[in-house]
């Protein structure tokens, strides 16, 4: 699955030019292929009243060409400027078409009245008013427009992007369009990867509008979305003669008082994918109540920083936070972690907010670091608010891997793994059940075993988001997502184990 910026899709059209395609042909192509769609999509389009709402630029030319096809299906076409005429030669000349065919073109400012009475008795509209080139706030009168589309009773297609939201970022302006369906030209935007964050997004299709293949060699792709195939070519299978210490000793340190579950949880997690030695590190207090339930794993005891040296001693891997609280105890054990640790060191849940007071000291680790944040441990670190967050997951989490250096996993409904070289997967596996204590702390428990399998940390953490939610998936399907709890998909990553490797 191909998904580029704007910027890089722009990079596309321009070098397809190369291969006897003109921007004229191209917009033609995307108009045909969205009315064609909005055609099979609604079955039969003759006789239904339609509104075209065209911005000035390029998008606004394809929903011109979208106005020709459907009026020659039969359907009742009005075109609304929203920004008067067009400023680019190829939609002027499409637009010139479309009065030659005694198209209705009104105006938004200037027929406001006549707008509202198209609006009234509309079945159709089509949002073509900024495409994939809008970015920040709109002005009263776009906001408007957005409104008149929102409040209006039809079916809204909107032509690559619904307008109002950033396509690279997935960031929303206020009163964005609310699309039914939403056509991707030619190739996925990031955005187009975050329904569940994006409910203005609608039904995403992609329409092919004729690029040649070659046109894509020289654009790098910076993200993805995560399969079967670059999970499961990631996984080490083990040697036929493979043992305990050959298959990755990992140290977690983990659990606190009334948060034993947590360090089972995340060291069983470890266990079930495939770690051959995990060491469950605890304060003594509650050592009692975790090696019982450990009995495949040996416990130590961590109360302060000093006792990081020895524990670190030829492990692998490194998880941090799981239940194990805040205070300047935990602080100093997390920054011991960090100074001393030649190993990846993944930090999660509490190791997080232990982070909160000065996250520095990551960027200046000698060992990989992977961050797991929930969008409100994210806020914590980055000391803004959940909302800020929710705006534009995508790029808060690009950035703050690229000030730390380090894999982000910002956890959600869309876990968003950034790399600090600007790599970036959004998983689409995973569901409601997920949401429930205890479900990062099994995640953490994947995430730690595949690292100290020798597995990179970005390609791990891409692989155990998509493992965690895939197994989760098939969980719903056994016990329902009110039902499953955390340690429940254990069942299932098994089953996706024996399918997929041995």
């Amino acid at each position: 699955m191909r998904i580029v910026t704007s910027k890089q899709m722009k990079q596309i059209e321009q070098n397809s030019i190369q291969y006897q395609m003109s921007y004229l042909r191209l917009m033609e192509n995307a108009g045909c292929a969205a009315a064609q769609f909005i055609a099979q999509t609604l079955h039969d389009v003759n006789g239904l009243n339609c509104v075209v709402f065209s911005g000035k630029g390029n998008n606004g030319g394809d929903g011109f060409v979208v106005a020709r096809k459907l009026s020659e299906l039969g359907a009742n076409v009005t075109i609304v400027l929203t920004d008067g005429e067009p400023k680019t030669d190829d939609a002027a000349k499409m637009l010139h078409i479309a009065r030659m065919m005694e198209l209705t073109v009104l105006s938004f400012e200037d027929d406001l009245e006549l707008v509202n009475s198209a609006l009234a008795d509309v079945d159709v509209i089509i949002d073509a008013v900024f495409g994939s080139g809008f970015h920040g706030e709109m002005d009263v009168r776009r906001r408007q427009v957005c409104s008149m589309i929102n409040s209006a009773i039809a079916a809204v297609f909107s032509l690559d992007i619904p307008s109002g939201v950033n396509c690279d970022t997935g960031e929303a302006a206020q009163d964005a369009v609310q699309a039914d369906f939403t056509i991707a030209f030619d190739s996925y935007k990031p955005a187009h990867m975050l329904p569940k964050y994006l409910p203005n997004l609608g039904q995403v299709t992609l329409a092919p509008i004729g690029i040649d293949p070659l046109s894509y060699v020289d654009v790098e792709q910076n993200h993805f979305v995560t399969d079967d195939e670059f999970v499961y070519s990631k996984i080490p299978v083990k040697e036929d003669n493979a043992h305990k210490t050959s298959t990755g000793k990992l140290l977690n340190i983990a659990g606190g008082v009334g948060c034993t579950g947590a360090a089972i949880l995340s060291s069983t997690a470890a266990l079930r994918s495939g770690a051959g030695y995990v060491v469950t590190a605890v304060p003594q207090a509650i050592y009692p109540i975790v090696a019982p339930s450990l009995v495949q794993s040996p416990s130590c005891f961590i109360e302060n920083a000093s006792d990081v040296a020895s524990a670190l001693n030829g492990v692998s891997a490194v998880s941090i936070g799981c239940g194990m609280g805040t205070g300047q105890r935990q602080r100093g054990i997390l920054e011991e972690v960090l100074y001393l640790a030649k190993c990846p060191v993944i930090i999660d849940a509490d190791g997080i907010n232990n982070l909160a007071m000065d996250i520095s000291i990551v960027a200046d680790a000698k060992c990989p670091v992977v961050l797991t944040p929930h969008f409100g441990e994210m806020a914590r670190i980055c000391q803004t608010s959940v909302s800020e967050i929710q705006k534009a997951p995508l790029l808060c989490a690009q950035e703050l891997a690229a000030q730390l250096k380090a894999t982000i996993v910002l956890k959600g409904a869309h876990t968003i793994i950034a790399s600090a070289d600007g790599h970036t997967f959004i998983n689409q596996t995973g569901n409601p059940g997920l949401a429930k204590a205890g479900s990062g702390d099994v995640l953490t428990g994947i995430l730690a075993s595949l690292i100290s399998q020798g597995m990179q940390p970005f390609d791990a953490a891409v692989s155990a988001v998509y493992l965690h939610g895939a197994a989760a998936d098939r969980c719903v399907e056994r016990m329902s997502e009110y039902f499953m709890q955390p340690d429940d998909i254990l069942i299932d990553l098994g089953r996706l184990f024996k399918e997929h490797i041995r």
